[in-house]
């Protein structure tokens, strides 16, 4: 290298420039580090807390630049009744407001800012003071995606003056663009039909990216509500973070949907995925948990070139707002006195809505073994149901059954996501706890054989067993346990020595395979050909949990009758929830002292006595782990 390259080499160096990208994702409204479920505080959630991260970064970088990735306006009472009190004129919504205060430079649209409906989400989103994008909801379909008439703006291009090195000002263009999963319009068909249509993500992408480029962007990031998925590329597909991430033009990605940890652990053995690094497809990415669980940070060093700049250095972090001690999250932040006061009133006005009375319970609602034995939380649910679609359809002939998955049993949302509600009393809290989400009741005509896939599709919630084995972990990690459908008014066995027949995603892997045996009703076992009604939810007829042949079954009661609402009535018709809750399934004996180990709440063992009374399972308590989570080994 000559002198005068030397030269230009450490000027260029010197000409660098350093952009900081925060991002929130899947904040599912909470704002406060308040559980509303239990009524109670909660260090380890809430956008409060984010916010002082926030302003640490801020400080640390000049020019720092604030995304959010959707699904933020549901998932919290104070959500469902922001949704349904009306609000004054030119009051904002409180997480707009909160969003405002803090503020974003862009949002993404996520799945489930559109379970209350448009009218909903458009009267929430016009208090923003920040762009709202989506590449790929449209009011309707175009010749291609740049001819498409979006229902949020595509993209935006956000103008930002920074200094190098050498402390010169140096002007750059960042283009912003956000995607969610087509499935949306299934998901909540009931709302959105006939008013919205949908593109694929990787379609849009492919299109908008270039147009980005040439409107002169010179970053490109994508808020891409998506995870990352072992499955090959398909049109139209739910979790499409690696093919996104190696569209030639962006730079850097935010992943979220999933509610799982980029960097970190999760994805530690997917092909294409530095999960320690926080790299996809060789792009930076950070996807950063639930509820605010943590912040998100991408750094960028761009140096000159013609035309434009080039990406010579990158980083992807998160920071938490908690640490996990002995008794749960303990707080590593202060909540910010701004967010605060912004959504004070909301919140007061929410906690006296879940404080209103609504029933009572003489048994305990807890989640808590939901996957090993008879759960008090699905059964008041399919009893419920049942009812419901029993006097909806007081003419029906054929058999009435219900279906129902428990919403908060663990998983990535961690050791604190159960339900756990006492005997006594029960207030709106209690309901929202035992059915978190807006969805509508339905009822569906299925087969015994449907029947049989159904229940197969669920079983691959468990690994598979050897017998005489001790200590085999119980659960797949990977497969969402709001999938595990258990079917009131059917009995049946799940062979664990058999290999699962659906992978944790849906798809199909042993097609021979059958885990579930001895199915029954009423004693009698169910034939392929038999015909049964099913009362079940909005969510999972529209395709969601990814067993998608329900899809096609023939619906005979939709209704806009929401599922807590049914909950609520059966309680105020039929009295206190009662026990004992009947057995349905068992796993089938595997012989030679085969144990399994499942993770739990820790306030499981307050339970494992009255488990092992019931004769459902025989139980003993195992160590806490570091994770929080309470192991529980099982004998089969």
């Amino acid at each position: 290298m000559t002198r005068s390259d030397e030269t230009t080499q450490k000027a260029l160096s010197r000409a660098r420039v350093r952009l900081r990208l925060a991002a929130t994702s899947d904040l599912h409204m909470n704002l406060l580090g308040y559980d509303y479920h239990t009524d109670s505080a909660a260090p380890g959630v809430g956008l409060a807390r984010v916010a002082t991260l926030i302003a640490r970064a801020r400080e640390e970088v000049p020019g720092l630049l604030l995304f959010d990735n959707g699904d933020f306006l549901q998932g919290t009472p104070l959500g469902d009744h922001a949704a349904e009190a009306p609000r004054p004129h030119g009051k904002a919504h409180p997480m707009i407001a909160a969003m405002n205060t803090l503020r974003y430079d862009a949002v993404g649209l996520g799945n489930h800012e559109f379970d209350y409906g448009l009218d909903v989400l458009e009267t929430a989103l016009s208090g923003a003071k920040f762009p709202v994008l989506s590449a790929n909801v449209l009011r309707r379909r175009g010749a291609d995606p740049l001819r498409d008439d979006p229902l949020a703006q595509p993209w935006v291009l956000l103008d930002r003056e920074l200094e190098d090195e050498a402390g010169v000002p140096r002007k750059l263009r960042i283009g912003v663009l956000s995607l969610l999963p087509p499935q949306v319009l299934h998901w909540n068909s009931a709302r959105l039909g006939g008013r919205m249509e949908v593109r694929c993500m990787i379609e849009a992408a492919r299109a908008h990216v270039p147009a980005l480029r040439a409107a002169g962007a010179d970053v490109v990031v994508a808020l891409a509500h998506c995870g990352p998925s072992d499955r090959p590329e398909t049109q139209g597909m739910e979790n499409a973070l690696l093919p996104l991430a190696a569209i030639d033009g962006i730079d850097a990605l935010v992943a979220g949907h999933v509610h799982r940890l980029i960097p970190g652990p999760d994805y530690a053995a997917l092909p294409g995925v530095d999960a320690e690094a926080g790299r996809v497809s060789g792009k930076p990415v950070v996807m950063p948990g639930i509820a605010g669980s943590h912040l998100g940070l991408i750094d960028l060093w761009l140096e000159p070139q013609a035309p434009g700049w080039r990406v010579s250095e990158t980083r992807a972090e998160l920071r938490s707002i908690a640490r996990r001690g002995a008794r749960g999250p303990e707080e590593l932040v202060e909540e910010a006195p701004a967010v605060v006061a912004a959504v004070a009133k909301d919140h007061a006005a929410t906690l006296a809505y879940i404080r209103r009375p609504v029933g009572h319970s003489e048994i305990a609602l807890h989640s808590y073994t939901s996957l090993a034995a008879p759960c008090p939380v699905l059964h008041a649910i399919n009893m419920a149901q049942r009812w419901y679609v029993r006097r909806a359809l007081p003419d029906a002939s054929l058999p009435v059954l219900s279906a129902a998955a428990p919403f908060k049993c663990g998983g990535p949302a961690g050791a604190d996501n159960f339900t756990d509600v006492p005997p006594g009393p029960l207030s709106l809290r209690d309901i929202a706890a035992i059915y978190p989400f807006p969805n509508e009741i339905r009822a569906i005509e299925v087969t015994g054989a449907q029947l049989r896939d159904w229940l197969e599709r669920a079983a691959g919630a468990f690994n598979r067993l050897t017998p005489g084995t001790p200590g085999q972990p119980l659960l797949n990690a990977a497969f969402p346990r709001y999938d595990f459908d258990v079917i009131a008014g059917l009995e049946w066995e799940i062979d664990l020595s058999r290999p699962a027949r659906y992978g944790h995603d849906g798809s199909l892997q042993q097609p021979k395979s059958a885990r579930v045996h001895n199915l029954r009703h009423d004693g009698a076992p169910v034939e392929d050909e038999q015909r049964f009604i099913v009362a079940t939810n909005s969510y999972r007829i529209g395709g969601g949990g990814l067993y998608t042949p329900l899809a096609e079954a023939p619906v005979v009661l939709s209704e806009p009758t929401g599922s807590r609402d049914v909950l609520m009535r059966y309680i105020a018709d039929a009295g206190p929830l009662r026990g004992p809750v009947p057995p349905s399934w068992r796993f089938s004996p595997l012989g030679g002292a085969c144990e399994a180990v499942m993770e739990s709440g820790p306030s499981v063992l307050h339970h494992l006595g009255a488990i092992a009374e019931s004769g459902a399972l025989q139980v003993r308590a195992g160590p806490l782990g570091e994770d929080g989570f309470q192991r529980v080994h099982l004998l089969l």
